[in-house]
C-alpha cells in the first residue's frame, strides 16, 4: 500500500517523483511560504476515499500520471529553488559534469534500443546524454509510469537514464537540480503531496518542511560534537585536559571555543557567544560554563530569560565543599564566609592542595563590587594569587604525562569538572525515526507529552 507524491515544473511531471513519504533533503528545501493548503478540503468528512487501483501495490517504477491534486503542497519558483540548490551544494554545473562523467564511465550500458529511429539525433557521450535529459522531452520521459521501448524507443531510453541517474545519485536534490537547468527563474516548481494525504500518510495540519529540519536539528544534536563556550582561554584548556584524564572515553565528543587572549574573556564572552550561536541556527549541542561567582549566576540568569534551544545548557561551575568556610578579605577586614555562588572560579576545582601558598596558608577571595541584580558581592583571588594557583592547577594537570601519579584532589576535581559536562550534554529525547518511519505523527512530534512511555 502507498501513495505517489510528484514534483512538477511549469506544470509538467519531472523525475523527482515517491511514494508514501517525502525524503527530508527535498522537504529541506521548501518554507512556510511555499506551502499551499486548500482549507476548505481539509475536514475529514469531505475527503475522498482512494479509488481500489491506488491503494493496491503498484508494480510500476513511477507514479501514476494522474490523480487528485491541490489539497497539501508547495509551490515556489525554478530561480528560488536554483538559489537554495546551490548552498546546499547542488549547482547546476556541478550536477551536470557528474551526470556526464557517469555515463562516460558506464557506456557499455546504454547502447541505443534496436527501435531508436533512424533520423534521431545521436548520443554519443555523456555530454549528450545530459543535455537531452534536461530538455522539456527529456524530463517528461524520465516522470511517469515507464514508456514503451517499441512504440516510444526515444522516451524509453531516456528514462532508462534517468532511473540510472536517481539510483546512483539518490539524494532527491540532484534529480532536481538537473531537471531545472533549463528552466525560466520565473517557472512555477510544485510539490504536490495530496495523495500522502487522501492515504493517510500526513494530515492536512502538517508542515513536512519543520518536520525535516527539526530531525535534522535532533541528528545533529546528537551526533555532531558538543561545543563548549568557556570565560577564557585557560578556562577551555583545563576543562579539555580534565575530560582526558578523567573521562577519555568521551573526550573527543567536546570541542572547545577558543580564540586565544584577544578576544575579551569573562562572563560577556559567554553570554554574547551563546546568544549569537542560537541566533545563527547552530544545531550542535551547546553547553555555556560560568565561573559559580556572583557575575556567573548573574548572567546564567540573564541567558535563562532567553528561549534557547533544547539543546543549549548553561551550567556554573560545581559548588565545592572546601570553599563553604574559606578565607576573605574586605573593607571590613578578614573573615571566613562560605563563597560558593560567590566567588568559586576555575581555579577553586583542583583541591584545596592548589589553593594554599608555600606557607600551606589558602589564597584569600577578597571582595569587589556589589551586584544588585544578584544582591550579593562578587569575590575573586587577586592577581598574583590566580596566577601562582593557576600554574599549580596546569602544572598538576601535566603530571600524568610524565607517567607520575596525579594526586587525588586534582583527579577528583577532574571527574567532578567531567561529570559536569557530561550531564549538560545529554541531549534531549528524541524519537530515532526518519521520515519513511511507520510511526504515526503522534508518535513523531511529541511522543513523551501525548503517549505515555514507562521509564
Amino acid at each position: 500500500m502507498g501513495s505517489w507524491w510528484n514534483i512538477e515544473v511549469g506544470g509538467q511531471g519531472i523525475p523527482v517523483w515517491g511514494k508514501s513519504y517525502v525524503p527530508d533533503e527535498l522537504m529541506l528545501l521548501f518554507t512556510d511560504e511555499d506551502r499551499l493548503l486548500d482549507s476548505a478540503r481539509t475536514d475529514t468528512s469531505t475527503r475522498i476515499e482512494n479509488e481500489v487501483a491506488e491503494a493496491e501495490e503498484s508494480e510500476s517504477d513511477g507514479p501514476p500520471e494522474s490523480g487528485r491534486t491541490g489539497l497539501l503542497g508547495y509551490q515556489t519558483t525554478a530561480g528560488a529553488l536554483r538559489q537554495r540548490l546551490e548552498l546546499h551544494g547542488f549547482s547546476r554545473d556541478w550536477v551536470c559534469r557528474l551526470s556526464a562523467a557517469f555515463f562516460d564511465d558506464h557506456d557499455e550500458d546504454w547502447d541505443l534500443p534496436d527501435a531508436w529511429p533512424q533520423d534521431a539525433a545521436p548520443l554519443r557521450n555523456g555530454a549528450a546524454i545530459t543535455a537531452a535529459l534536461t530538455t522539456r522531452f527529456g524530463r517528461a520521459a524520465g516522470a511517469g509510469v515507464p514508456p514503451d521501448p517499441r512504440g516510444q524507443p526515444k522516451e524509453w531510453f531516456l528514462h532508462e537514464q534517468w532511473m540510472r541517474l536517481r539510483e546512483a545519485f539518490d539524494d532527491p536534490r540532484f534529480a532536481l537540480t538537473l531537471s531545472l537547468c533549463r528552466t525560466r527563474d520565473s517557472t512555477a516548481v510544485k510539490l504536490d503531496l495530496t495523495a500522502l494525504v487522501e492515504g493517510g500518510w500526513l494530515t492536512p495540519e502538517e508542515r513536512p518542511h519543520r518536520d525535516a529540519r527539526l530531525r535534522m536539528s535532533g541528528a545533529v544534536a546528537v551526533d555532531a560534537p558538543v561545543i563548549v563556550i568557556t570565560e577564557g582561554s585557560t578556562d577551555a584548556q583545563r576543562l579539555r585536559r580534565s575530560l582526558e584524564i578523567a573521562a577519555p572515553e568521551v573526550a573527543h565528543i567536546f570541542q572547545f571555543l577558543d580564540f586565544g587572549q584577544r578576544p575579551p574573556g569573562g562572563t560577556d564572552r559567554v553570554v554574547s557567544l551563546t546568544k549569537g550561536m542560537t541566533a545563527a541556527g547552530v544545531m550542535n549541542r551547546i553547553v555555556a560554563v560560568l565561573d559559580n561567582d556572583t557575575a556567573g549566576r548573574d548572567a546564567a540568569s540573564q541567558l535563562s530569560t532567553l528561549d534557547l534551544p533544547a539543546q543549549v545548557s548553561v551550567v556554573c561551575l560545581p559548588a565545592v565543599p572546601y570553599a563553604v568556610r574559606y578565607p576573605t578579605l574586605g573593607p571590613s577586614g578578614s573573615g571566613v564566609e562560605d563563597v560558593n555562588g560567590r566567588a568559586v572560579s576555575m581555579e577553586f576545582m583542583f583541591g584545596e592542595d592548589v589553593l594554599r601558598d608555600g606557607a600551606g596558608a589558602l589564597a584569600p577571595v577578597r571582595w569587589h563590587a556589589f551586584n544588585e541584580k544578584i544582591g550579593d558581592y562578587q569575590g575573586r583571588l587577586d592577581a598574583a594569587e590566580k596566577s601562582r594557583v593557576g600554574k599549580q592547577i596546569d602544572q598538576a594537570l601535566l603530571t600524568v604525562v610524565g607517567g607520575r601519579i596525579i594526586s587525588d584532589q586534582v583527579m577528583q576535581g577532574c571527574a567532578r569538572l567531567a561529570e559536569m559536562l557530561r550531564a549538560a550534554a545529554t541531549p534531549p529525547r528524541r524519537i530515532p525515526a526518519s521520515e519513511s518511519s511507520v510511526l504515526t505523527e503522534v508518535w513523531r512530534s511529541d511522543p513523551f507529552c501525548d503517549l505515555r512511555i514507562e521509564p
